[in-house]
């Protein structure tokens, strides 16, 4: 119940008296004024763990860009980006859905097959209309992760990285690309790892020789959180 009450102070049963009876702590002012975006209604914990990651970095100065690998049909983005407008952030998907180019690789990596029309229910104009930029901070890339990252972007640097590709290969590369890229203590979560076998092996191969321990969420799908060292 704090811990929900300190997500959100506006629930209809926050009550400073008695969190202060309870020896519980108030937010600050300033968390008061931060929009928060819902997701799907079977998806609140994993709503209120982005609110609170997000917070983080905040709180704690991690300074840096932010971007999502697989967006889909935008909910997290608008999530994040409603949430810290003031931040640069980066989205890249197909919107097209899965490439065949990933279906072939994913059979390969995981001896899986996955259907090549899943998640083409989206559209680049779509997930632009409804993140519904406050500002000229979101940028769009269209493509294959990595071949749609631009001239000049490798010289950026991270605090918040989404990887929700759910397949081996674009979340291998997702990894390969962010993770020396993130400022220390920069968050790093990548979607679907209790759900999709290839987004789990590609996080358990890439850190198998890594100081950082993924961190298994109780999200929808089952996320893992990496806070860079």
């Amino acid at each position: 119940m704090q811990g929900q009450m300190d997500i959100n102070p506006r629930s209809r049963w926050y009550n400073r008296e008695l969190v202060q009876e309870t020896g519980g702590f108030f937010p600050k002012n300033s968390r008061d004024n931060r929009q928060i975006c819902n997701l799907e209604p079977w998806d609140c914990t994993r709503r209120d763990m982005l609110v609170l990651l997000l917070r983080t970095i905040t709180e704690q100065g991690v300074s840096g860009d932010m971007a999502e690998v697989g967006v889909y049909k935008g909910s997290t983005a608008r999530l994040i980006h409603h949430y810290l407008p003031e931040r640069n952030l980066h989205l890249f998907d197909t919107f097209e859905g899965f490439t065949e180019r990933s279906i072939v690789a994913e059979k390969e990596n995981t001896d899986f097959t996955t259907k090549g029309h899943k998640f083409s229910d989206t559209s680049l104009e779509g997930v632009q209309r409804y993140v519904a930029g406050l500002n000229d901070k979101v940028h769009y890339y269209k493509g294959y992760f990595p071949d749609s990252i631009p001239p000049g972007f490798d010289e950026l640097k991270f605090s918040f990285v989404h990887l929700d590709a759910d397949l081996f290969e674009p979340t291998m590369e997702g990894l390969k690309y962010f993770y020396p890229r993130m400022n220390a203590n920069g968050l790093l979560l990548v979607h679907d790892y209790n759900a999709w076998k290839g987004a789990r092996m590609a996080v358990d191969e890439f850190f198998s020789d890594k100081s950082e321990m993924p961190v298994p969420m109780p999200d929808k799908s089952g996320s893992a959180l990496i806070v860079k060292q």
